[in-house]
């Protein structure tokens, strides 16, 4: 059960980074891109001088292994791109609280990919009961606006995220999460090199500068550790139900840092959200 608890406790570190993180969106002036490939770049290399300094080995055996960290890569390049370009044409709110669909999409998708484990009614109610709290909260959205557009690739950085977690859940075991995460992230890089070519960069500032070693360390680095190492103690399908805490901690840095205020709604969204998770997190150590 202690193993449960920690495994419990790096998965709430990471949710609390990663919905910190979104407001880079907001603070580099730079395509998504741009802003997710900085961020990888720099984590990759501080990653790699760690391994060469404490003599971590980065070998992942046969070519199989390799395979796998590359279709992991490719997705969560999917992921980070739409979560952080809906931030761009949309709010920190509507993105967060979009993304939190993750939960009932890993609900269905766990156990396809483990088939020893069965889908449970609580874990399909708890879902329901964080969706409900994300319908309260999402405002009234325009056809043909920005919103939408950012409410759908809100809903698809939720699914590309439950998809990379459950794949997570089952290749983790065999590696070190920092392994695993070194290569994904260089895949990620690989991936969108080209389209950061194309694309181009805006005016490079300080600030920007600043704020993508920032994001590579603390919020790329840091929460992908616990995050990954959480999951050897959590299913993805608690992990992504505590990830509904997300847009809770955005939207109060949100609050603080971009002057954004949650309205009743928001808040009485959030609170449901909370519960949902706080209970996934109770069962989860009664049933270790």
């Amino acid at each position: 059960m202690q193993n449960n608890k920690k495994n419990l406790l790096f998965v709430h570190i990471a949710i609390a980074l990663f919905g910190s993180s979104s407001l880079f969106g907001k603070l580099i002036n730079q395509p998504a891109f741009v802003i997710v490939s900085g961020r990888v770049l720099f984590s990759v290399i501080l990653m790699f001088i760690i391994f060469k300094l404490r003599k971590i080995s980065l070998s992942l055996g046969n070519r199989t292994n390799y395979l796998k960290v590359v279709l992991l890569g490719i997705i969560l390049a999917v992921h980070w791109f739409f979560f952080y370009h809906a931030i761009q044409i949309s709010t920190v709110t509507i993105v967060l609280l979009t993304f939190s669909t993750c939960p009932i999409f890993a609900t269905f998708i766990e156990p396809m990919v483990f088939r020893e484990e069965k889908l449970e009614k609580i874990n399909i109610i708890i879902a329901c009961v964080a969706f409900f709290g994300i319908i309260i909260v999402v405002p009234k959205l325009d056809v043909g606006s920005s919103m939408l557009q950012g409410f759908i690739e809100g809903i698809l950085s939720g699914l590309t995220f439950a998809l990379v977690s459950v794949l997570e859940r089952k290749y983790v075991k065999e590696f070190k999460g920092v392994v695993i995460s070194f290569y994904e992230q260089l895949v990620v890089f690989i991936v969108l090199l080209p389209l950061c070519i194309a694309v181009g960069l805006n005016p490079v500032s300080k600030s920007d500068i600043f704020y993508i070693l920032l994001f590579a360390t603390v919020f790329t680095l840091v929460s992908r550790y616990f995050y990954i190492n959480g999951l050897k103690g959590v299913s993805a399908q608690t992990a992504g139900v505590i990830s509904c805490l997300e847009p809770v901690y955005g939207i109060i840095l949100a609050f603080i840092i971009l002057g954004e205020v949650p309205t009743v709604k928001e808040i009485i969204g959030g609170l449901i959200i909370m519960g949902a998770a706080v209970y996934s997190s109770m069962r989860a150590v009664k049933k270790a």
